[in-house]
């Protein structure tokens, strides 16, 4: 099985090396089922970011080999890159990406912003061109709305849109059903909003498993100050939820 989320990289305080991930994810591949990993790097919301410095740490976790767990990484792309008149297609030639993030509750994403809005074109045609996935943060505030980019799921129709977290469910529910190339992960989910995601989406197929890792433990173990270790973590985030059916494509 795949997980669709996962993380690498800065989180506020702490540093969550790749590597370390890696083989971690590996060790416990039996007990979770896990095989496959699409991750990206948090990092990318510091403020002093540079895109040269999350490829440096992509590539170092590129380096990771292993014959249970494969890993694909996804291009974090923010407003600040296309300011600097860096483009996706140019981005995107560094590493086999499965696709674009967008985390619009993290960067100001304008449509208003012709900069913005022509990198945003840009993310949704390369996915498309490329049949790859757009993973984009959702939640309940108007930025990060299941529905905010939703002129582009309908424009890009062979971009394979992920909507993380599926969080509000009602919105999530309603593009998941009304569009074809729309699936949705649960990263984070509730059981309850499992429960209610489950039985709103007409094919369940396209909702995707996704852990959040390690930014689980993060608010488990700082906010909540329960005492867990990564492993425990990370094997009770694949055991929480039962995904009925597999994802019906490959990233």
């Amino acid at each position: 099985m795949t997980d669709h989320h996962i993380h690498i990289g800065q989180f506020n305080e702490v540093y969550y090396d790749a590597l370390e991930l890696f083989e971690l994810l590996e060790s416990v591949s039996e007990k979770t089922n896990i095989t496959q990993i699409r991750y990206s790097s948090t990092s990318t919301c510091r403020d002093d970011v540079e895109l040269q410095g999350v490829e440096e740490e992509i590539a170092y976790a590129q380096s990771f080999s292993s014959n249970i767990l494969t890993t694909k990484p996804y291009l974090w792309f923010i407003p600040k890159y296309a300011e600097q008149h860096i483009s996706v297609e140019s981005a995107a030639t560094s590493f086999d990406y499965c696709g674009i993030k967008l985390h619009p509750a993290g960067q100001n994403w304008d449509e208003n912003n012709p900069v913005h809005l022509t990198a945003l074109h840009q993310i949704f045609r390369y996915a498309d061109d490329h049949k790859k996935s757009v993973l984009i943060h959702c939640g309940t505030q108007k930025c990060d709305l299941p529905t905010r980019f939703e002129p582009f799921f309908a424009e890009y129709k062979n971009a394979q849109v992920i909507l993380a977290h599926s969080n509000p469910v009602r919105e999530t529910a309603e593009m998941v059903n009304k569009y074809k190339n729309v699936f949705c992960d649960t990263a984070c989910i509730t059981a309850d909003n499992f429960t209610q995601l489950s039985q709103s989406v007409l094919d369940t197929r396209k909702i995707l498993f996704g852990s959040d890792f390690p930014v689980s433990h993060y608010f488990q173990t700082h906010i909540f100050e329960k005492h867990l270790s990564l492993k425990e973590q990370y094997i009770f985030d694949c055991k929480k939820i039962e995904i009925p059916l597999e994802t019906i494509f490959k990233v």
